[in-house]
């Protein structure tokens, strides 16, 4: 087709809302919002299930599409693709299409004959490269009503910082961030993780299809990489603001920990490795805790047990601190329900007191010994 003919570049024209089609390569499919194929179908549905697409399709159905902010297009192997403009896209379609609305659990409002002549003809501009919309969707469709997440933003930071590579005036993350109207701090940790997933990626050190979870927590890798203890682990240079990350960031002699970073955070379906983080608050410390300690680590690679790696890396004298503190609470407590005690139904109990007392016998006696001979010492 001559799509000259239809809408001619940088031209911004009504066309047959038959002739648009989705941008499968949308930087918002993240790893656990991708549809599951290349059709109308799966994207809809996808839409559906994590865009809110239901209160655009009442307020469409209702009120009729108004042609007002044009969706922006591309020509992209002989198709013209919505770069800006899919969730509206998606909304027509399930409104134009009762059996896809069903399919994507859409439930349609009632609208007559002059409500669906609204949804034919859609105002649309077109592009002449992909590029070219970049400054508009930075800004105005990622902070938009529907924001894009994390890993989304990167995505897109980092296909627009990639194709600069061979411009004369490329531009630096720092500006891309500028017009994406986003802090360049909070940019440039996205695309630092997004690039160190990439690399996994390329190498098949970690694939994020094999991931444990559906729910796919990009804040895990790029809160953890802010972190040194992560970054030293991986043999990754601190950061430097004033210049854009490398797109291979960790070197060859880190790939295995890498490999073991990502399984960490995100498991494997396919060896049936549950991720040690399972919410950022409080794992991701707890996993930077054991960073700092080779033993906890060497126990965190060997078994994938955060529990045992935390008690190994946590020194004696703080964990035994932690227990006292932690067992006197708990006799206080006890204490309190003190008249709760019933000798007939819980007489058990007197045994398990008889060996908690002799447990603090002992402690007290080594404490006292010791506290004895460290007073000695000062003296002397």
């Amino acid at each position: 087709m001559n799509w000259d003919e239809v809408v001619g570049i940088k031209e911004t024209k009504i066309v047959d809302v038959d002739l648009l089609n989705f941008d499968t390569n949308n930087p918002r499919f993240t790893p656990d919002k991708r549809p599951d194929e290349d059709t109308d179908r799966a994207v809809v549905a996808e839409l559906a299930r994590t865009a809110d697409l239901s209160e655009l399709v009442q307020s469409i159905g209702t009120s009729g599409y108004i042609n007002i902010e044009p969706l922006v297009v591309v020509v992209r192997d002989d198709k013209l693709v919505v770069l800006e403009g899919n969730r509206r896209l998606a909304a027509l379609r399930a409104l134009r299409d009762e059996e896809l609305a069903r399919y994507a659990k859409l439930t349609l409002p009632r609208f007559d004959n002059e409500i669906r002549d609204t949804m034919c003809n859609i105002l649309v501009h077109r592009v002449e490269k992909e590029e070219d919309a970049r400054e508009l969707i930075g800004f105005k469709h990622i902070n938009g009503p529907q924001a894009w997440d994390a890993f989304a933003k990167a995505t897109f930071a980092a296909r627009w910082l990639d194709s600069q590579v061979n411009e004369k005036e490329p531009l630096t993350l720092f500006e891309i961030a500028n017009r994406m109207g986003d802090k360049h701090a909070t940019i440039h940790r996205m695309v630092t993780a997004y690039y160190v997933l990439m690399q996994a990626e390329r190498l098949d050190i970690f694939h994020m299809d094999d991931r444990y979870k559906r729910a796919f927590s990009f804040s895990h890798l790029y809160t953890g990489l802010s972190y040194s203890e992560f970054s030293d682990y991986l043999g990754m240079p601190r950061p430097q603001r004033d210049q854009d990350p490398s797109r291979d960031p960790v070197s060859p002699d880190y790939y295995e920990k890498l490999g073991n970073i990502l399984t960490w955070l995100y498991g494997s379906k396919e060896r049936e490795i549950q991720p040690v983080v399972r919410s950022q608050n409080p794992d991701l410390g707890r996993v930077r805790e054991v960073l700092k300690s080779k033993s906890g680590t060497k126990v965190l690679e060997q078994t994938s047990h955060l529990d045992d790696a935390l008690i190994t890396a946590t020194p004696k004298d703080l964990r035994f601190s932690k227990h006292i503190v932690e067992a006197n609470g708990q006799l206080r407590l006890a204490l309190e329900t003190l008249d709760g005690f019933d000798p007939a139904s819980q007489s058990e109990l007197q045994e398990i007191i008889a060996s908690a007392w002799k447990r603090i016998r002992v402690i007290k006696a080594t404490v006292d010994s010791q506290v004895a001979d460290f007073e000695k010492t000062v003296e002397d």
